[in-house]
């Protein structure tokens, strides 16, 4: 890094991911912060350096999780206590935590709640269970396709989608009534247009696997 400087002026840029364990919920961060005047070659190496600390930080997780499930058994199917009573305290936290990774405005929120025919005012525990679930799907993939993988390559030109992909895409938008920008915008960070190839070939192939199993609505929450 380059020698101290007198402007005390800075940028914080945050990773997060949220990795479920049973019905807790453990979130994992990595923070990097740079002067104003940073180099670019000094913001490259800071996220490359923290996008490297942030993934061990996942994998020794995963190791610990995988070490406790071994030990604890086969775990059974988490069950929801009162699913019918209203959402807690608890989980409605955990859904603007969630917003939050996503950098999501309420409007985009609601919105897809409202996709999946959730009522963020008289959502009950089962359904929260359900849309937190969801939600925690779209920030994993974020996370492994977002803006901290796009940061570090920023000086790699990325390879774009082809025009007959982004045909595709528009067709099965349409057969799925999907608003396909949104839909991008919420996984991605960019519009459909924007998208690279492998995020293109990924969004395809999952609405493909939708249409088979006979699946005209959007993406349900998992």
């Amino acid at each position: 890094m380059a020698s101290p400087r007198n402007d005390e002026r800075s940028v914080t840029r945050t990773y997060r991911a949220a990795v479920r364990l049973g019905e807790d919920y453990i979130t994992l961060e990595e923070t990097i912060t740079l002067p104003l005047d940073a180099s670019d070659d000094e913001v490259q190496q800071a996220v490359e350096l923290g996008w490297r600390v942030y993934q061990a930080q996942r994998e020794a997780v995963e190791r610990q999780i995988a070490t406790i499930r071994e030990h604890a058994g086969p775990a059974g199917p988490i069950v929801v206590r009162d699913p019918d009573a209203p959402a807690s305290e608890k989980q409605r936290n955990y859904v603007a935590a969630l917003q939050d990774d996503l950098g999501w405005t309420s409007d985009q929120l609601t919105s897809y709640a409202s996709d999946h025919s959730v009522d963020l005012v008289k959502m009950t525990k089962g359904q929260a269970s359900t849309f937190i679930d969801g939600l925690k799907k779209l920030a994993e993939e974020r996370a492994r396709y977002g803006d901290a993988p796009r940061q570090a390559s920023a000086a790699v030109e990325r390879n774009l989608l082809s025009d007959r992909q982004l045909g595709a895409l528009r067709k099965l938008a349409q057969t799925r009534g999907a608003d396909l920008d949104g839909e991008s915008e919420r996984r991605y960070g960019v519009v459909a247009a924007e998208l690279s190839d492998d995020e293109a070939r990924e969004l395809i192939g999952e609405w493909q696997r939708d249409s088979r199993n006979g699946n005209s609505r959007r993406e349900p929450a998992l």
